[in-house]
């Protein structure tokens, strides 16, 4: 694969300003967040285990610390469960109770093309892991981004979504309403479902930051963060059999690589608001995603059946 044209020494200087990641225990997730922290930022990285996240925490800060002893990056650990509405909601309610700004939110956490299993909630664990739950936080956080971006420059603020290119291979109409589950269909296909919802919750936000009289101007980034070599490779139906194949082929890039584009859209300098609402693959990149991730009319559609199902789910009462 060709190397990468941007990297994070690109970054500015992130001092004072306040992130959550998703899934920051592990993968591209664990190094979005050491950049992050890195260049300054103090960072709240979530982790379905305590353990694991407090692990993620100190390997970060040792990192950190061989390159500068005297720096001491600001790290706090955010135990959440995806598969959980009511984690996602204390998680939520955890951020706004200690923090004054937020200045960025990464939805990265995802699991791929796993077997069919249901969460507590009665949603497919695809589904609510890649778009619910990722909804669900992000609503309840953009109060606190929006008050954030009236007090800091346009372009600040910024929500990015990890979506994947595999969005593009959906059931012909992108999102089945009546059965989100897709129970009889290919793993695959419920993963797609998946994230082609990121790529429309992305458009969404955009649109509503973007309706007239509104000052709390937020941009919203979707994109594809690369073929990664990490461990969601390994739990994939026939992964065990690819990956090495195609670690052969270099086809993939490292974790740390897979965080490029989640940096640069949460916190590259020359990001523009006609960015905003846009799809990119690595690095900085604008690509035209599927017929189905351009629908604004199944943007809306899936806008407003989400915000049913969580009201219905008791978990939409604003914090």
């Amino acid at each position: 694969m060709a190397p990468l044209k941007w990297s994070p020494t690109a970054l500015p200087a992130l001092q004072g300003r306040t992130y959550v990641v998703t899934g920051g225990n592990t993968g591209i997730g664990y190094w979005t967040v050491y950049h992050l922290a890195l260049r300054g930022a103090t960072v709240y990285l979530t982790s379905r285990s305590e353990t694991k996240g407090i692990q993620a925490v100190e390997e970060i800060k040792s990192a950190i610390s061989r390159a500068d002893e005297a720096f001491q990056p600001h790290l706090h650990i955010l135990v959440m469960d995806l598969m959980s509405l009511a984690s996602v909601y204390a998680a939520a309610k955890k951020v706004r109770s200690e923090c004054s700004q937020l200045h960025g939110l990464v939805n990265s956490a995802g699991i791929m093309a796993t077997p069919y299993l249901l969460s507590d909630d009665g949603y497919e664990s695809q589904f609510q892991t890649n778009y619910l739950s990722h909804w669900l936080l992000t609503y309840h956080l953009l109060p606190l981004l929006e008050t954030t971006a009236q007090m800091t420059p346009e372009g600040t603020v910024r929500i990015v979504n990890v979506s994947s290119m595999g969005h593009a291979a959906t059931l012909k109409e992108g999102i089945t309403f009546e059965d989100t589950g897709l129970k009889g269909k290919f793993t695959f296909r419920r993963y797609a479902q998946s994230k082609l919802g990121n790529i429309l919750h992305a458009r969404s936000l955009h649109e509503r930051a973007s309706l007239p009289n509104n000052d709390r101007k937020v941009w919203s980034i979707s994109l594809h963060p690369g073929n990664v070599d990490t461990q969601l490779n390994v739990k994939t139906l026939g992964g065990s059999t690819l990956t090495p194949i195609l670690r052969c082929l270099g086809t993939y890039i490292s974790p740390e690589q897979g965080s490029y584009n989640s940096l640069w859209a949460l916190a590259g300098t020359d990001l523009r608001v006609e960015h905003s609402g846009k799809y990119f693959v690595p690095v900085a990149v604008e690509k035209k995603p599927s017929k189905q991730a351009l629908d604004e009319r199944l943007a809306t559609k899936l806008w407003e059946w989400t915000e049913s199902e969580m009201e219905r789910k008791g978990v939409l009462a604003r914090i």
